[in-house]
Protein backbone atom coordinates (compact mmCIF):
# COMPACT_ATOMS: atom_id res chain seq x y z
CA UNK A 1 0.00 0.00 0.00
CA UNK A 2 1.39 3.40 -0.83
CA UNK A 3 2.23 5.51 2.18
CA UNK A 4 2.19 2.65 4.68
CA UNK A 5 5.46 1.92 6.39
CA UNK A 6 6.36 -0.18 9.43
CA UNK A 7 8.59 2.65 10.67
CA UNK A 8 5.55 4.96 10.70
CA UNK A 9 3.57 2.43 12.74
CA UNK A 10 6.44 1.98 15.20
CA UNK A 11 6.96 5.71 15.62
CA UNK A 12 3.26 6.38 16.20
CA UNK A 13 3.11 3.69 18.90
CA UNK A 14 6.37 4.98 20.37
CA UNK A 15 4.78 8.44 20.54
CA UNK A 16 1.76 7.00 22.35
CA UNK A 17 3.55 4.62 24.72
CA UNK A 18 6.77 6.38 25.70
CA UNK A 19 5.08 9.25 27.58
CA UNK A 20 3.21 6.69 29.71
CA UNK A 21 6.28 4.65 30.57
CA UNK A 22 8.24 5.70 33.64
CA UNK A 23 10.77 4.13 35.98
CA UNK A 24 7.84 2.42 37.73
CA UNK A 25 6.86 -1.09 36.61
CA UNK A 26 3.46 -1.21 34.87
CA UNK A 27 1.45 -4.08 33.43
CA UNK A 28 0.47 -4.18 29.77
CA UNK A 29 -3.17 -4.24 30.94
CA UNK A 30 -2.74 -0.94 32.77
CA UNK A 31 -1.04 0.67 29.77
CA UNK A 32 -3.74 -0.65 27.40
CA UNK A 33 -6.47 0.77 29.63
CA UNK A 34 -4.80 4.19 29.68
CA UNK A 35 -4.48 4.14 25.89
CA UNK A 36 -7.98 2.73 25.30
CA UNK A 37 -6.32 0.04 23.15
CA UNK A 38 -6.43 -3.75 22.99
CA UNK A 39 -4.18 -5.60 25.44
CA UNK A 40 -2.56 -7.79 22.77
CA UNK A 41 -1.82 -4.81 20.52
CA UNK A 42 -0.08 -2.97 23.36
CA UNK A 43 1.79 -6.14 24.33
CA UNK A 44 3.04 -6.59 20.74
CA UNK A 45 4.20 -2.95 20.57
CA UNK A 46 5.95 -3.28 23.96
CA UNK A 47 7.69 -6.43 22.73
CA UNK A 48 8.89 -4.54 19.66
CA UNK A 49 10.09 -1.66 21.86
CA UNK A 50 11.88 -4.18 24.08
CA UNK A 51 13.80 -5.50 21.06
CA UNK A 52 14.93 -1.93 20.39
CA UNK A 53 16.01 -1.48 24.04
CA UNK A 54 13.44 1.23 24.75
CA UNK A 55 11.69 -0.71 27.53
CA UNK A 56 12.56 -3.57 29.84
CA UNK A 57 10.35 -6.39 31.09
CA UNK A 58 10.09 -8.43 34.26
CA UNK A 59 7.84 -11.37 35.03
CA UNK A 60 5.88 -11.27 38.29
CA UNK A 61 3.23 -13.46 39.86
CA UNK A 62 -0.30 -12.38 39.05
CA UNK A 63 -1.68 -10.56 42.10
CA UNK A 64 -5.09 -12.27 41.69
CA UNK A 65 -3.64 -15.52 43.07
CA UNK A 66 -5.21 -17.55 40.26
CA UNK A 67 -3.55 -20.74 39.08
CA UNK A 68 -3.20 -22.45 35.72
CA UNK A 69 -2.58 -26.20 35.73
CA UNK A 70 -1.57 -25.98 39.39
CA UNK A 71 0.98 -23.20 38.82
CA UNK A 72 0.50 -19.55 39.73
CA UNK A 73 -0.27 -17.30 36.78
CA UNK A 74 2.42 -14.81 35.86
CA UNK A 75 2.26 -11.48 34.09
CA UNK A 76 4.76 -9.15 32.50
CA UNK A 77 5.44 -5.64 33.72
CA UNK A 78 7.27 -3.01 31.72
CA UNK A 79 9.19 0.20 32.38
CA UNK A 80 11.26 2.63 30.38
CA UNK A 81 14.90 1.55 30.00
CA UNK A 82 17.08 3.43 32.45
Amino acid sequence: MPGSNDDDVDSSWDDRLLPLLTNEWQSADALAARLHAKHFTVLARLKDMMRRNLVERRIVQNPSGKKHAGRPLQQAEFRRTL
